[in-house]
């Protein structure tokens, strides 16, 4: 009988924890010190490679779970995508009707850390279903 491999997360968290930082930092740079345009966007796009990397090695980390456990990630990407989509629809409507200003509600950098917050619930809501919590 084969044994079942458990899936390292040290990478995972590294990648993880590397690209919050990254994203942190890049997003107070731009903020704080208003880069010109070109360095700005150049700013921007470098949590994305880190962030790749994170997506890469969790899709790799996937492939070496057990069923139930696959079922359970595929229901909190489920659940995360559509309390986001839920989220931004409602805010794309509410911007129709009411302007929503930057000085009230800040910018779309806060939806970022909204869809792993719907992701955790989303762990939270299958990890019951199936009896893993």
């Amino acid at each position: 009988m084969e044994k079942i491999q458990k899936p390292k997360n040290n990478q995972i968290a590294l990648y993880s924890i590397l690209w919050s930082l990254l994203y942190a930092t890049c997003m107070i740079v731009i903020k704080k010190f208003d880069p010109s345009k070109t360095l700005g966007i150049m700013i921007s796009f470098i949590p994305a490679i880190t962030f790749v990397l994170f997506i890469n090695r969790f899709i790799k980390n996937i492939n070496l779970m057990d069923e139930v456990e696959r079922r359970i990630q595929l229901e909190a990407a489920v659940w995360a995508f559509s309390l986001g989509l839920l989220l931004l629809m409602t805010l794309g409507l509410l911007d129709l009707v009411v302007t929503l200003k930057k000085e009230y509600w800040g910018n779309i950098s806060f939806i970022i850390p909204g869809f792993f917050v719907f992701y955790a619930i989303g762990i939270v809501i299958s990890r019951r279903k199936y009896n893993q919590l």
